[in-house]
């Protein structure tokens, strides 16, 4: 999982997607923001960097790679028209021959919504238009014709170039219960960001509750980790996060911040036990979100993991 707008290239993304695809994860993602959320609110004058649209990137995905699947985890609902993005993803979906995976949300970050001249509205709008979104996206998705007249979005379509299998994969984001409500009914997948088992519990219980389709329904998490093979190397690395995240000077402290709050953290069979706590929690895929692409090693270390673990 990868987070272009704090910084990345094109090509960046595309090595990384490779770099995935050679050593066998199934998945490549990367976010749909249009400013980096580090210093987002900062005045003008902030230094510029390199901030990759998501879904020209994807693009680029689908035209160098050939077995990972890929997508956006995820697109706020508020940034493209409904039917439009449905048809976006149908034709990458097309092209890539059933490799698209369409993560859609609520939409959240208010100052890129405002930077780039969208309105920002309640969340109980968001939340509405993330309701007449999704029924609009699964149905086109589906390769179906949608007639649909909602308060904010509409749609009288049917989509073609069709999806390369049955329909593209639609993966719903979310960890307010409110969201999680609105998408347990459209969505093959659900993704939740980091969250404690206890929370995660809760909101699952939300889901099978406001499900009534027979189908069966993925569960995900995404979100950031830390991993390293000696005692060492993991303070080493919990020391430079504490410090711009302000998780103060211990380590051990740190360590347990960040694990209470649902990230993965530890050496390697620390790791392994957290993850499957959370697979017996019923958290079938993980989405390992890559905050520092420069640590490579630690990437490394998590493939090696993986490989030999799991």
């Amino acid at each position: 999982m990868l987070e272009p707008q704090e910084g990345m290239k094109v090509q960046e993304i595309i090595d990384w997607a490779l770099y995935a695809e050679r050593k066998g994860y199934g998945y490549i993602f990367r976010s749909d923001h249009l400013l980096a959320l580090q210093g987002s609110d900062q005045p003008e004058g902030k230094k510029a960097i390199d901030s990759s649209e998501c879904w020209v990137t994807l693009g680029a995905v689908a035209a160098k790679t050939t077995k990972i699947k890929f997508g956006p985890l995820v697109t706020p609902v508020g940034f493209r028209n409904p039917a439009l993005l449905a048809r976006m993803a149908c034709t990458l979906d097309s092209y890539s021959r059933g490799r698209v995976c369409l993560g859609l949300g609520a939409g959240w970050n208010e100052n890129e919504y405002k930077a780039h001249g969208y309105d920002f509205p309640t969340f109980k709008v968001r939340r509405k238009q993330a309701d007449e979104g999704y029924k609009i996206v699964r149905g086109i998705t589906e390769g179906k014709r949608v007639d649909f007249d909602g308060e904010y979005y509409s749609a009288h379509v049917e989509c073609y170039p069709k999806p390369a299998k049955r329909k593209v994969h639609l993966i719903g984001g979310g960890r307010n219960p409110r969201i999680v409500q609105t998408l347990a009914n459209y969505v093959d997948e659900w993704n939740v960001f980091n969250s404690p088992l206890g929370t995660f519990q809760k909101l699952k219980q939300v889901l099978i509750e406001n499900r009534s389709s027979e189908e069966r329904i993925e569960i995900s998490q995404m979100g950031s980790f830390l991993i390293a093979e000696s005692r060492k190397k993991l303070d080493q690395k919990l020391a430079r996060l504490a410090a711009k995240l302000g998780l103060g000077s211990d380590p051990d402290q740190a360590a347990k911040k960040l694990i209470d709050g649902g990230r993965l953290c530890g050496i390697v069979d620390e790791f392994v036990d957290q993850m499957n706590e959370k697979i017996d929690a019923g958290i079938q895929n993980f989405y390992f979100q890559i905050l520092d692409p420069k640590d490579k090693n630690m990437v490394e270390t998590l493939t090696h993991t993986l490989k030999t673990k799991f």
